[in-house]
């Protein structure tokens, strides 16, 4: 036994052991949830005579991993219950419940992805960013990196979707209409990026095309914006504007979804295996506490090469587009030099959706930027730990170059 991340009432999180439902009390549950509309099968629930729902208590993934994974434990009869639940016309869930004191959550598993999996050996993943998100704002879905939709529900959102399900209640529980246009315009975004992109190549693009940024040092991020810039014209996007802008008083983020609910976005680009560093306190604050907004982080997490184990070319050919070059090899090696990327792997696309509830989690540790200067303390920044970016992201999907 081990202390690990719980969910108190409050949204809150602590640590402390696990708590797990009996089969009696799993069945008192259900019963008190969809009586009289609920039939107990040998090893499942079958609710209004359309839903078999297959259940499992949602605990701590184990040692080595860290304190807020969690997991439901896929059981081996799961696929022959699902097989012949598809033979007698009944949609299978798999279930998880989540139980801490006065918390109770409701985690839909969607189960065809895990059909080829082996389910005695396998298990389906959540973290407790997740769950807390669930506790506090009544509802959390998402699509994680093996293209798994999770949902996950408080006691009366979870009523209503079981019954949605079963056509006997309202429609609008399952999904959001921009959570569906985000997977459906990412995923395709997804499938058009190079499996490598050089930085010469990406340099001379950007110049071709006047792009604004086509001169910067830290040019993977400016050609991640430039490609989806592309995108959104080459295939006449219009549900997505481009809106970057650095006129003052402008909201200063690349994307706008919807104005008139203050819906925004922000392309951000990083290795793999760093902490995303989102917008300042002053930004978010305006967007998502001033006017109830939303900011969606869209990722571009790659593995990088090294420019100075490539006889710094293209640090060269970056220096010779500066108006003012580095007079000598040594200067251009000793100011950008070591940082320069002389390729990089994209490795996965992902979106990070900072709502209200979100921004109250991840604000209580924001990252400090340090001194200007003049002696005056930088504006800090929100930051997503490098551990923290798939727990928190609506969408996520390898490329196909990934071996991560």
């Amino acid at each position: 036994m081990k202390k690990v991340e719980q969910i108190l009432k409050n949204g809150n999180i602590k640590l402390d052991f696990d708590e797990k439902l009996n089969l009696s009390e799993i069945s008192t549950l259900m019963n008190e949830l969809f009586n009289p509309m609920i039939k107990k099968g040998d090893k499942q629930f079958v609710l209004f005579d359309k839903i078999a729902v297959l259940v499992c208590n949602v605990t701590y993934l184990g040692n080595p991993h860290p304190l807020y994974k969690k997991r439901i434990q896929l059981k081996s009869y799961f696929l022959e219950y699902l097989k012949n639940n598809m033979k007698n016309g009944l949609t299978t869930i798999y279930l998880g419940i989540y139980s801490y004191k006065q918390t109770k959550l409701f985690v839909v598993f969607e189960p065809s992805t895990y059909e080829n999996k082996k389910s005695h050996n396998s298990s389906a993943h959540v973290y407790s960013t997740n769950l807390q998100y669930a506790q506090r704002a009544g509802k959390f879905e998402k699509i994680d990196k093996f293209g798994n939709k999770i949902f996950i529900f408080k006691r009366n959102s979870f009523i209503k979707y079981i019954k949605m399900l079963a056509g006997e209640g309202a429609t609008d529980i399952d999904g959001d209409a921009l959570i569906a246009l985000i997977n459906e315009r990412f995923s395709d975004f997804s499938n058009k990026i190079e499996n490598r992109w050089y930085g010469i190549e990406c340099y001379k693009q950007m110049l071709e095309s006047n792009d604004p940024n086509s001169r910067q040092a830290e040019w993977p991020g400016f050609y991640f914006e430039y490609i989806f810039k592309k995108y959104l014209q080459e295939n006449g996007v219009i549900d997505i504007e481009w809106h970057s802008q650095k006129k003052r008083f402008a909201v200063d983020l690349d994307l706008l979804f919807d104005e008139n609910k203050w819906i925004y976005g922000d392309l951000k680009a990083d290795q793999i295996n760093h902490a995303i560093l989102g917008n300042s306190i002053d930004t978010l604050d305006s967007v998502i506490n001033d006017h109830h907004g939303t900011v969606f982080y869209v990722c571009c997490l790659y593995k990088s090469y090294k420019d100075s184990e490539n006889n710094y070319e293209v640090t060269k050919y970056w220096n010779s587009l500066r108006d003012k070059p580095y007079s000598t090899e040594e200067e251009m090696k000793a100011r950008y030099g070591r940082k320069m990327k002389y390729a990089v792997d994209p490795i996965r696309i992902c979106v990070l959706k900072i709502d209200p509830t979100m921004y109250s989690i991840l604000k209580q540790i924001p990252f400090k930027q340090g001194i200007n200067s003049d002696g005056k303390e930088r504006e800090p920044k929100l930051k997503v730990d490098k551990n923290m970016i798939e727990a928190l992201s609506i969408f996520s999907k390898d490329l196909k170059n990934s071996s991560f």
